[in-house]
């Protein structure tokens, strides 16, 4: 737990009360710090004292030294437009990690895709002896990590960079820049200048060349590292990690090495560490393999561009998707569905998905929920082995928030999990 001496006497309002911002309460109270909460869902308040209970509109604004929100508190948000009339700035618990000023190599990573792969693999590279922590957008609340370790490696999500204006990274990694959540930042515009932040007073900066977003943003920083897949030198060669498919993960690969060498680990060292790397749970993982086809767990695919990856780094794919869709559907994913057999929706995005699959010549099964897609594919993929175009491959890349039938995309994806581990090899 951090600790966080300059709260000391000081009042805070907290807006949002999930597990970062429970992270936050426990550090806050054991810094001598006065604390005040509000949530929309009245169910999340029912733990807490009706003394430190206050709606927006009953805050004491002329005590508050800042309003700390949660990850799903958009900028609309009452208390955030309170704050804004009464000039009391808007945190979140990222900006208090760097407040507390840690001892510790802070490694920022951002990106609308691949920054979970990128983060957990950095860690995993410089965690060989215990010497490195993960967290932010990924893992372990920030303010539940160590103030004094040898590295730190953060996930960073637009809404955090917007709310931490005292984060300075050691190293600052941005992979990419795709249209998403517009429906919080409003415009493309906006969404750009919030990723940009990662730079604010970074030590060491890695910037995507790739796409044309993230390039504008190379060529405003002259000290920055370029970061591309699009060269013939590269220090890495993709053929050695058979576990990272896929031209996006040799971006995370490159981007990991290169954060590794900026603190001068060799390349052998960090090589091999990649070598032993097994992925992470949510993104193109493999779950299980059942008569010879797998089932890979791509539940972090929240969106279109996300799923593009997956249906390019696999072949006879039996795609499930489905969810919310965000905005712009499948547009974009055009050229990338030469390798689905069958796809599978279900949820919100049945009508729409359907629709633009069925106009592009895709052979679409709709469902109720993820779990009949999933039973529907397994009873399709068991009865395609050994035909003569290969066995096929059950993909959860559901290209879609997960909000109309689960908690998050980690539930979403513990269930698909669970459900294929309870699958009849029969």
């Amino acid at each position: 737990m951090i600790k966080l001496p300059f709260a000391q006497n000081k009042t805070y309002y907290l807006v949002g009360l999930g597990k970062s911002n429970n992270a936050v309460i426990t550090s806050l109270k054991k810094s001598g710090a006065d604390i005040l909460v509000w949530d929309d869902n009245p169910e999340n308040l029912i733990k807490f004292d009706d003394k430190i209970i206050r709606s927006p509109d009953k805050a004491p604004w002329s005590k508050i030294k800042a309003v700390i929100v949660a990850p799903g508190v958009k900028p609309n948000h009452v208390a955030c437009a309170m704050a804004a009339e009464k000039n009391v700035p808007v945190l979140c618990d990222i900006d208090l990690f760097a407040q507390s000023k840690p001892k510790t190599t802070i490694i920022g990573v951002t990106g609308t895709n691949g920054k979970s792969t990128t983060t957990a693999l950095i860690h995993h590279i410089l965690n060989a002896n215990d010497k490195s922590q993960m967290g932010g957008n990924i893992g372990v609340p920030v303010l539940d990590l160590k103030s004094k370790c040898d590295y730190t490696v953060l996930e960073l999500s637009s809404y955090q960079l917007e709310r931490s204006p005292n984060l300075a990274c050691d190293i600052a990694i941005l992979l990419n820049i795709t249209p998403d959540h517009l429906d919080w930042h409003e415009t493309m515009d906006n969404y750009v200048v919030a990723k940009a932040k990662i730079f604010t007073n970074a030590r060491h900066k890695i910037i995507s060349i790739d796409d044309d977003y993230s390039h504008v943003i190379y060529n405003a920083h002259d000290d920055a590292m370029a970061l591309s897949v699009m060269v013939d030198d590269m220090p890495v060669n993709p053929m050695d990690f058979p576990r990272l498919k896929g031209q996006h993960n040799l971006q995370n690969i490159l981007a990991a090495y290169m954060a590794c060498r900026a603190i001068d680990m060799p390349h052998e060292d960090i090589i091999a560490r990649i070598k032993t790397f097994d992925g992470v749970p949510h993104r193109q993982y493999l779950v299980r393999v059942i008569n010879g086809i797998p089932y890979i767990n791509d539940s972090k695919a929240t969106n279109a561009e996300a799923a593009k990856m997956a249906l390019r780094s696999f072949r006879n794919i039996l795609w499930i998707a489905g969810g919310i869709p965000k905005d712009g559907g499948l547009n974009g994913i055009e050229g990338d569905l030469g390798y689905i057999q069958k796809a599978y929706i279900y949820g919100a995005a049945i009508d729409e998905f359907g629709k633009f699959l069925r106009a592009r010549g895709i052979d679409v099964t709709e469902c109720n929920d993820m779990t009949a897609a999933l039973m529907t594919a397994h009873k399709d993929a068991q009865n395609m082995r050994g035909e003569p175009s290969g066995s096929p491959t059950v993909l959860l890349s559901p290209a879609a928030a997960s909000f109309d039938q689960f908690k998050n995309f980690e539930h979403r994806g513990d269930v698909f999990c669970e459900l294929v581990m309870g699958l009849s090899d029969e």
